[in-house]
């Protein structure tokens, strides 16, 4: 794969480099990654259903028609994240696409579950639906405009497992409280976080550029989503990837502990 961005005149999309071998997918709601050997691919987070022509334009476009993607790995299993990991995965009921369709799915074993029943898996139990309205107005009605077609996990991950992927080795940092099995990636020979939304990079609903956290509404537990921020900037990583917003490259490890230190 050449340097610079890679654009996928078709379907209007863009693979932005962040540095060899991992590329950022731009999608409707947030983002996807590549992470690529030029043969072989890997994504972290798969965006909407919806997002499938356009993820899978942006895959074409990458590997000439060719590129295998050879597993997924899930940051959670929300809607904007896994909405195409059963595509991927060869299990859904679509038509086949540009891409072999044999991925093998990651994520940890919290969420398995929820991939496995999507519809209902974020909603909250009774009694909590009555005492969190309008977080189960938001999830019922996300199961219903924005479906995830339900499969299993083929390997549940946990805190600091180590993958192997296209682009190097990441280490798993479990990070819950977004959802209850919410984890990032790292890849610590240079720093790269793949936040999903543990933190992002865009304060939701204004569309301003800054480092935030996921809506509260949206989160399982907040208190351990506070915990989980800290958590992430404690690495001090050197860029930071996250599910929303564009990349953090600059004076990220500074920036993040600012961040922290003002929740």
């Amino acid at each position: 794969m050449q340097a610079g961005t890679i654009v996928c005149h078709t379907e209007g999309m863009r693979l932005i480099p962040i540095t060899e071998g991992v590329y950022r997918i731009p999608l409707s709601w947030g983002n996807a990654y590549l992470l690529t050997d030029g043969a072989s691919g890997a994504l972290i987070d798969t965006g909407l259903r919806r997002d499938r022509a356009a993820l899978t334009g942006a895959l074409a476009a990458a590997g000439s028609g060719s590129l295998q993607i050879r597993a997924v790995y899930l940051t959670h299993a929300h809607t904007d994240h896994a909405g195409n990991a059963a595509y991927f995965a060869g299990r859904d009921a679509g038509a086949n696409g540009p891409c072999t369709r044999s991925a093998r799915i990651y994520l940890h074993r919290r969420e398995a579950p929820c991939l496995r029943a999507p519809g209902t898996a974020y909603i909250p139990p009774h009694p909590q639906c009555w005492r969190r309205p309008v977080t189960t107005l938001i999830f019922r009605a996300g199961a219903l405009l924005y479906p995830v077609e339900g499969c299993e996990a083929d390997c549940t991950v946990d805190d600091n497992d180590v993958i192997d992927t296209p682009a190097g080795t990441l280490r798993v940092v479990c990070c819950p409280g977004h959802t209850p099995g919410h984890v990032a990636y790292y890849r610590e020979r240079d720093g790269l976080l793949f936040s999903g939304d543990a933190i992002v990079h865009v304060v939701p609903g204004w569309l301003r550029v800054a480092l935030s956290l996921p809506p509260k509404v949206l989160c399982w537990d907040w208190e351990q989503t506070l915990l989980s921020a800290r958590r992430l900037a404690a690495l001090r990583p050197a860029c930071l990837l996250a599910g929303h917003g564009p990349p953090l490259t600059q004076d990220t490890a500074r920036r993040l502990q600012d961040f922290v230190r003002k929740l």
